[in-house]
C-alpha cells in the first residue's frame, strides 16, 4: 500500500512539473522575429537619378544591411532596355518614357526635375525666351550680341543620345528637332557637362536642378528661374518625371527599395538632394 503511494506521489510530481515548464516556456516565450531582408538589388539607367538613389541606397541600407546595392548608370535609353531584358532589377529614366518603351515595364515616378538652363559665370545674359533658346540649339542664333550679350560665338553643349536629359530636352525645347548649332560639344555625364559650360566662356548648356554646380549661372526661361515653386505651379517649362523602372523580372526585394523612396524618409531625402518630391 505504501509502495502504491510512493509511485503516485512521484507520478504527480513529475506532471506538476511539466505543466510549470510548459507555463514558463510560454510566458517568457521571444514575439516572432521580423524575416531578414536580404540579397541584392541592381540598377542601371540615367546618370541625372544615379546621385539620388546612391543616396536613397544609403538611407536604405541602414534600415536593411543585408541588402547589397549595385547601381550602375549609361543613360536612360540603357536603363529602359536592361529592366526589359531582366538584366537589372531597377532602370532609372530622366524622362517620360514613349508608348513603345513602356509596354511590359512598370513606371514609379520617385520625383520631379527641372532642367536648368546655365552659361559661363562670366556671361552677362540672365533670361532666354523659350524661342530664342531653341534657335539657339537649332543654330539659328550663333553669338550672344543677338540675345543681349556680348559679341562672342556661342557654344551649344548638349548631352548623348542615351540621356534622359537630352531627351527631355529636345522634346520640350527643340520640339523633337535635332540640335544643329555650327559649335557644340557633347557632353556624356551631368558632371561633365558642368565642367565644359564652366571652362569655355561662350557655353551654354542643361543640367538637371540636382546636378547644379556653385560656379554655373542659371539663366532664367521666359523670365522664370528653376525651382520647386514654379516646377509646381507650372511657370517653368523645362520640367520632367525622375523614374524607377520595373518589369516582369525584378525580384520582390526591388518593390521594398522603390516603397522605401516613396515613402516619407525616402521624400525627405529627395527634397534634400536637390530635386522635387512627389509626395
Amino acid at each position: 500500500m505504501l509502495r502504491k503511494w510512493v509511485i503516485l506521489g512521484l507520478v504527480l510530481l513529475v506532471v506538476g512539473y511539466t505543466l510549470v515548464g510548459c507555463c514558463r516556456s510560454e510566458a517568457t516565450s521571444e514575439p516572432a522575429s521580423t524575416p531578414l531582408v536580404a540579397g541584392k538589388i541592381t540598377f542601371a539607367g540615367s546618370t541625372t537619378l544615379q546621385p539620388l538613389a546612391h543616396e536613397l541606397g544609403k538611407a536604405f541600407n541602414e534600415r536593411y544591411p543585408s541588402v547589397g546595392l549595385d547601381i550602375a548608370a549609361g543613360g536612360s535609353v540603357v536603363g529602359i532596355q536592361a529592366v526589359r531584358d531582366g538584366t537589372v532589377d531597377i532602370g532609372m529614366a530622366s524622362r517620360a518614357l514613349k508608348p513603345e518603351e513602356a509596354e511590359g515595364i512598370e513606371q514609379h515616378q520617385v520625383a520631379v526635375d527641372v532642367i536648368a538652363v546655365v552659361v559661363h559665370a562670366s556671361n552677362p545674359v540672365e533670361d532666354l525666351p523659350l524661342e530664342q533658346l531653341r534657335a539657339i540649339y537649332l543654330g539659328e542664333i550663333t553669338n550672344w550680341r543677338e540675345v543681349g550679350g556680348e559679341d562672342q560665338p556661342i557654344v551649344a553643349v548638349v548631352r548623348g543620345k542615351n540621356s534622359g536629359t537630352r531627351g527631355a530636352f529636345d522634346e520640350i525645347v527643340l520640339e523633337k528637332q535635332e540640335p544643329a548649332a555650327p559649335e557644340m560639344y557633347t557632353a556624356v555625364t551631368a558632371g561633365d557637362m558642368a565642367v565644359t559650360v564652366s571652362e569655355h566662356a561662350g557655353a551654354i548648356g542643361y543640367v538637371g536642378f540636382g546636378n547644379l554646380e556653385p560656379d554655373l549661372k542659371m539663366v532664367s526661361v521666359d523670365g522664370s528661374l528653376p525651382s520647386e515653386k514654379t516646377a509646381r505651379d507650372g511657370s517653368y517649362p523645362l520640367v520632367r518625371p525622375l523614374l524607377f523602372l520595373t518589369g516582369p523580372l525584378t525580384q520582390p526585394l526591388a518593390h521594398t527599395f522603390i516603397e522605401f523612396a516613396l515613402g516619407d524618409e525616402g521624400q525627405r531625402i529627395v527634397e534634400h538632394s536637390g530635386w522635387v518630391p512627389v509626395r
